[in-house]
């Protein structure tokens, strides 16, 4: 064969070839594009991520506090579910879940969560199973294991691990959250969250074209998160929650005995005849004071005077039940068992009538509601009193309005007598770690984890549960800050002024006006004259000899019940002890400790208030204040939760700021003065403390001066139950305090318990059994409704006591804290001792609960 006809069969098979190739492109990009199309299609996937399983949480011992169980969890996937097969999903998982469908079409139209919906949890096995096999009739359905938090404690420790939930969006600011994950919102859960979380897994499935999904392609697994082991004792914890709620119960019923033995002296009837009796008196004396006459039954005009210019007999005068009664009335907020509760939230519909509870109960009605400058009013009536209000309202003395909506009216329903809430720390003085804490009312944590009712969360909201109160609760520490000025007193040998026996007096406490810091030298003079003297006294008291410091902490001062400020105008300001009338006597800076006698350190507040200029460059003014920073009050103590609140130190630039800013909480006119410096002293005034802070100073000062950062957090493991971190011990100051100050101190906190005589939680320790001696502590009760001591009924104080054992070698301060309770004493002091005689005396030693000695 000749190469031509060569070259003519290769053309040949080379042409066949291209035109087999050309034709086989033809095929596939146009006559079978749609089958490639489909089978392109059916080649998609879906990725689903799954959540990992949340870290666990410990006390010290090893008891699990927070856990987390697999679940298996119904989901669509919006994403995989056209328009219109929607409502047929529902219908046909409505009938599987046994679930009304318009609940998940709810569900379906209401997603925020990127397009995925869990329509059930916790399905058995049996049900996924058919799920799976029905594939068809669920579109976009997936079976998916979930974790789900556990609390196998309940209420225990709840305030500290917290609670988790979706994230709102302060969380969404976060890079690691999405709107589909769960986060802590209070406690631990919160503050470790990152660590909690883990890191999530990702299913992936094959989908067809429609979708629908075909196969498993593959599945990364979650990895879990971190797990705590915190300093908390479980037992000791379920300790100190028994006790705070033993001892609210137990300060809300002596409220009401109270007010029972006060009825019994004078009933109701007879306080509203004296109280209009003295209404009437004092208008008829407003009418002889406008007529210049005594008032007769008859007023006639005078000859020559017009009828017109006779002044009106006095108008018939009423008086205000709630103001005259006080805790005594009637319609204040009561439970089932006649027991007082400082809030009750009740919810009334338009047209419809709620029942205020009360020993007298009441009727609400909400009549209307309207729209007034596009705000919704309503006009409600009590009776035969009728009121128009909107949110925020107070009205009728006892009731606030929480929110006026289109159909109804929210309100709380309240009682400022009655006991609210306690609250309580176990703090190691040796590292700050915090053994046990909590406040009285709480919550279970576990109520949060399927997603709360509305109910529910208005519940806790009204008793403010969610709260943690150890950290959060704001408190003029009382009594309980004495230790404070005991322990500048040992360090500076600074006491106050020997004024001899008999009640305390002195001149014009404060300057007409207010010096600016670079004139305070050249108004000394008249500063003086706002303390020790007054311009206007008698020769005789000029002429008087001026007292004296006492030299030593044993030298005798006259403790009596008053303490009096003679002003410039000739008035005179009274304080008076705890102990009015009968003052407690002759006592040292030791005695005044244990028997908490307020004039001792009012008295040397007032010295420093006077030597505030004096030529020793000594900032006495701001010398208590600088003592109690040290200390760590007036600052977070940053302790590793959430939401804690610094609590305050006053002094003259946060009251000039504060009158400024006319932010209602200083008087708006006036100087600081010494008097303000003098309710530092003793804890009142604005002084502000958390009951965290409080132990935390407590531990400072007898523990030699150490200030250590409170923890709750001590390790993180792995899911081995591997150490991967743990958290030092953090001193955030050393204090410089003699041991003989710290001797001191602990030997008069001894006394506080143990001195048969003075001691004021003497009573309240009486049957603590054995291991008394090495227990102290020091009772506070702070003014929040101040009364008449003749009408105790009116008063309201918190409760404080502060316990410390064993008192050598201290290991526990126990902060307690009875919000509205009574006296420290009396209310306190029995819980603290409850605990106290676990901590020293093992759970067999802890003895029923009583009321101690009603004592500051």
């Amino acid at each position: 064969m000749n190469s031509t006809m060569r070259l003519g069969v290769v053309g040949i098979v080379f042409f066949a070839l291209l035109g087999l190739l050309t034709l086989r492109l033809w095929t596939m990009q146009i006559g079978e594009v749609e089958a490639y199309e489909e089978r392109a299609l059916s080649n998609q996937s879906r990725v689903v991520a799954t959540p990992a399983p949340r870290g666990d949480i410990y006390d010290r011992n090893g008891v699990k506090l927070a856990g987390t169980r697999s679940a298996l969890a119904v989901v669509v996937d919006l994403l995989l579910v056209e328009e219109e097969e929607r409502e047929l999903l529902a219908r046909n998982l409505a009938a599987f879940l046994d679930t009304p469908a318009s609940e998940i079409l709810d569900q379906f139209a209401n997603d925020s969560q990127g397009g995925r919906v869990t329509v059930a949890e916790d399905i058995s096995e049996v049900d996924a199973t058919l799920i799976v096999e029905h594939r068809e009739e669920f579109p976009g359905v997936s079976v998916i294991p979930q974790p789900v938090r556990t609390y196998p404690e309940g209420e225990l420790a709840a305030h500290v691990i917290g609670y988790i939930g979706r994230p709102n969006e302060e969380d969404l600011e976060r890079e690691d959250v999405k709107p589909t994950d769960v986060v802590g919102k209070a406690g631990v859960e919160r503050s470790y969250d990152a660590l909690l979380r883990g890191s999530e897994g990702a299913i992936e499935y094959r989908v067809d074209a429609k979708r629908k999904v075909l196969s498993l392609a593959g599945e990364t697994v979650p990895q879990a998160g971190g797990s705590l082991v915190l300093t908390l004792d479980s037992a000791l914890q379920e300790q100190l929650q028994d006790s705070l709620r033993d001892g609210l119960v137990q300060a809300r019923r002596l409220e009401m005995r109270e007010r029972a033995d006060s009825l019994v002296e004078r009933s109701r009837s007879e306080r509203i005849a004296d109280a209009l009796a003295e209404a009437q008196e004092a208008a008829l004396a407003r009418f002889d004071e406008a007529t210049g006459s005594t008032t007769t039954t008859t007023t006639t005009a005078e000859p020559g005077q017009d009828d017109d210019d006779v002044p009106a007999p006095p108008e018939e005068v009423t008086v205000d039940p709630l103001t005259v009664l006080g805790s005594l009335y009637p319609g204040l907020p009561i439970d089932d068992d006649g027991i007082c509760v400082p809030t009750q939230r009740v919810t009334v519909a338009e047209g419809e009538s709620g029942v205020l509870s009360g020993i007298e109960p009441r009727f609400l009605k909400v009549e209307s509601i309207d729209t007034l400058d596009d705000d919704l009013v309503a006009t409600v009536r009590i009776g035969t009193d009728r009121y128009t209000v909107s949110d925020n309202d107070s009205f009728a003395g006892t009731l606030q309005v929480l929110v006026v909506t289109e159909d109804e009216v929210i309100v709380y329903h309240r009682d400022r007598w009655c006991p609210v809430r306690s609250v309580g720390v176990v703090l190691d003085p040796n590292d700050g770690s915090v053994l046990a804490m909590g406040s009285y009312p709480s919550y279970d944590p576990s109520v949060f984890v399927g997603g709360i009712s509305q109910t529910d969360f208005a519940s806790l909201g009204t008793a403010s549960a969610l709260q943690n109160f150890a950290v959060q609760g704001l408190y003029a520490p009382a009594s309980t800050f004495k230790a404070v000025p005991y322990v500048l007193a040992l360090e500076e040998s600074y006491y106050p002024l020997d004024r001899g026996v008999g009640d305390k007096e002195v001149g014009d406490e404060a300057p007409a006006e207010e010096e600016s810091p670079d004139s305070a030298a050249d108004s000394s003079a008249a500063d003086s004259e706002g303390s020790n003297g007054d311009s206007e006294t008698t020769d005789a008291a000029e002429e008087a000899e001026e007292p004296q410091p006492l030299l030593s902490d044993t030298d005798e001062y006259s403790c009596s019940g008053e303490f009096k400020f003679r002003l410039s105008d000739g008035t005179v300001q009274t304080k008076r002890d705890w102990k009015w009338p009968q003052g407690h006597g002759p006592l040292d800076l030791h005695g005044a400790l244990q028997a908490s006698c307020d004039l001792y350190f009012w008295d040397m507040a007032l010295r420093l208030w006077d030597e505030r200029n004096d030529e020793t460059g000594v900032d006495k003014e701001n010398l208590l204040q600088e003592y109690s920073r040290s200390l760590g009050f007036g600052t977070a103590t940053g302790i590793d939760l959430p939401f804690e609140r610094d609590g305050l130190v006053p002094d003259r630039a946060w009251f000039r700021e504060e009158q400024r800013a006319e932010t209602g909480r200083v008087r708006p006119d006036g100087p600081w003065v010494g008097g303000d410096l003098m309710d530092i002293a003793v804890g009142q005034g604005a002084m502000l403390s958390t009951p965290l802070q409080l132990a935390n100073g407590y531990a400072a000062m007898v523990n030699g001066g150490t200030v250590w950062q409170p923890r709750v957090v001590d390790q993180i493991v792995d899911t081995d139950g591997e150490v991967v971190d743990e958290y030092p011990r953090v001193p955030l100051q050393q204090v410089d305090l003699d041991p003989r100050t710290v001797r001191m101190l602990r030997q008069d906190l001894q006394q506080v318990v143990n001195n048969a005589e003075r001691g004021t939680a003497r009573a309240a320790f009486a049957d603590f059994g054995p291991n008394v001696e090495i227990v102290g502590g020091k009772t506070g009760t702070g003014e929040v409704i101040k009364a008449p001591r003749t009408e105790a009924f009116r008063q309201v104080d918190n409760a404080f006591f502060v316990g410390v054992a064993p008192i050598n070698s201290p290991d526990y301060v126990v902060s307690i804290v009875v919000e509205r309770g009574g006296s420290g004493g009396r209310v306190a002091a029995p819980v603290a001792r409850q605990v106290l005689q676990y901590l020293v005396n093992g759970p067999e030693g802890v003895t029923e609960l009583a009321p101690g000695l009603d004592a500051d």
